[in-house]
């Protein structure tokens, strides 16, 4: 017997072995990949920290929220992008006892999520937010907001509607950029945010997927994202095309954060912009120099954190917030 069966026959134990080494292999990486994960679940730092909120929560107009306590001052909470009120876990709940606690899903997220509406402008969030504020009671009080990376324009915003209610707005991870050039430019600058958190058919279609499976694609955000509280990453596919595409678009990349930092200030409202030294998101530097041209407005950063402060450092934020509240 020759030529190529017989080389074929000579060589059947080395590919045998060969076989038996990568089924050995394969199942090694499938049983280790649990282990993995759970290393890194228990090592997080949102993890640790975080503990799921207890606060009651109810539909208040077009928003999801919850809402406890009945103090002369409130505190207000937004979230960030792709995400709801729930990073805002159980230690914020201890405001509760000396103030009006009021933390939404904003409008199109999380459980205010409205799959029947094609778009979410500006002014969509911000009535959404007022009608809120009657129904919790705001317009009759002071209020501090506290707001994640995107909620921070939304922040932003809504205190310059209401200037006169208040106390103070203490931002965490803002992403702030220069120009709505220079976002796009921080934004894209991996392949995969290219594909999937601009305004790119790609994105449109991984989001028409996630929504056609929520279930299916909050379980797989959890299992990518070991870093997270499993229920934060669960409710990451809490949310439609159009909401995600115009809070990208209106509150991140064409926010002009000069213009309503100035109109605050203008009007004598305090302002903290606050980074974790690890934080990719934003541009500290611009901030920085915000921050020198508004008497209100300071920068102030946490060493070793990262983007999600208000799970993995609750205990200064709230400081923060209650500082601003004291010292007002």
């Amino acid at each position: 017997m020759r030529g190529p069966v017989r080389r074929s026959i000579d060589r059947a134990p080395e590919l045998l072995r060969s076989c038996t080494i990568m089924k050995l292999l394969t199942g090694a990486a499938v049983a280790t990949a649990p282990a993995i994960w759970t290393i890194r679940h228990v090592a997080s730092p949102a993890v640790d920290a975080w503990n799921p909120p207890s606060l009651a929560g109810a539909r208040a107009g077009r928003l999801y929220a919850r809402v406890g306590g009945d103090g002369d001052r409130a505190v207000v909470l937004l979230h960030g992008l792709v995400s709801s009120g729930d990073v805002y876990g159980a230690a914020y709940d201890a405001l509760a006892t000396t103030h009006r606690v009021v933390v939404p899903d904003l409008f199109g997220f999380g459980r205010s999520m409205d799959e029947g509406r094609s778009s979410f402008s500006v002014e969509d969030h911000l009535e959404a937010l007022d009608e809120l504020a009657h129904v919790t009671g705001l317009f009759d009080r002071r209020w501090t907001i506290g707001a994640h990376s995107m909620g921070s324009a939304l922040a932003l915003r809504w205190a310059a509607r209401h200037i006169a209610r208040i106390d103070r707005v203490v931002c965490w991870g803002a992403p702030i950029y220069a120009s709505p050039e220079a976002a796009r430019s921080m934004i894209s600058g991996s392949t995969m945010a290219r594909l999937f958190a601009l305004d790119t058919g790609w994105a449109e279609r991984a989001c028409a997927i996630s929504c056609r499976h929520r279930t299916a694609a909050g379980w797989l955000t959890a299992a990518l994202e070991p870093t997270l509280p499993v229920p934060i990453a669960r409710a990451v596919s809490l949310h439609t095309w159009p909401a995600y595409r115009d809070a990208m678009r209106h509150l991140v990349i064409e926010t002009d954060w000069h213009d309503h930092l100035a109109r605050l200030d203008a009007n004598e409202t305090s302002v903290e912009l606050v980074w974790g030294t690890k934080d990719k998101v934003g541009d500290r530097e611009f901030g920085r120099s915000l921050a020198s041209t508004a008497s209100g407005t300071t920068v102030t950063l946490i060493a070793n954190a990262n983007h999600h402060l208000p799970m993995t450092h609750p205990g200064i934020c709230l400081n923060q917030l209650t500082r601003a509240i004291t010292t007002r």
